[in-house]
């Protein structure tokens, strides 16, 4: 409490938080789940839940070790082609996480704009900049040109082919 005797507004709500949380663990109700953004993770056992990330790793890094010299691929075909649609965080996290290793190009790995996602003017940008470049890698305004460098080919969406300009 502050020294007037007065309690803060943070002071009130903790105190509330904490007299809820003491009369439902008196009541025997089951404690309320707090999730991040709403979203309900089943709870793994510790030794399960590695060994599932061990292996959604693997995959991925074996589909960025297949992406062929002077080509590049986003993120979320990274991991389309790793069998994980939709999980291109992922991705940038297992690739933050791996350690630096000769037989990864890494570098190869884009941003779904055609852009490379380090801060332009690091160490790490100009680095992963020189490696496509040495490979082959054109960039025009910062961009990669997807449909030319672009691994795996795509073909051409509806929207694409009906709204080109002649």
């Amino acid at each position: 409490m502050a020294e007037s005797g007065k309690q803060s507004p943070r002071q009130r709500v903790e105190r509330q938080s904490n007299s809820r949380t003491a009369k439902r663990a008196h009541s025997g109700a089951p404690p309320k789940k707090q999730s991040k953004g709403g979203s309900a993770r089943r709870a793994q056992p510790p030794a399960q839940a590695q060994a599932t990330d061990a292996s959604l790793a693997a995959r991925i890094l074996a589909a960025v070790r297949s992406i062929p010299r002077g080509r590049v691929c986003t993120y979320g075909n990274v991991a389309d082609v790793a069998g994980l649609p939709r999980r291109a965080r992922l991705v940038g996290t297992t690739l933050r996480q791996t350690p630096a290793s000769r037989d990864l190009p890494w570098f190869r790995v884009i941003n779904a704009a055609g852009r490379i996602s380090f801060p332009v003017g690091s160490d790490a940008y100009a680095r992963q900049r020189r490696k496509l470049e040495a490979e082959g890698v054109l960039f025009l305004g910062g961009r990669v040109d997807l449909k030319k460098y672009g691994w795996p080919s795509r073909e051409e969406t509806l929207d694409e082919l009906l709204w080109k300009l002649p």
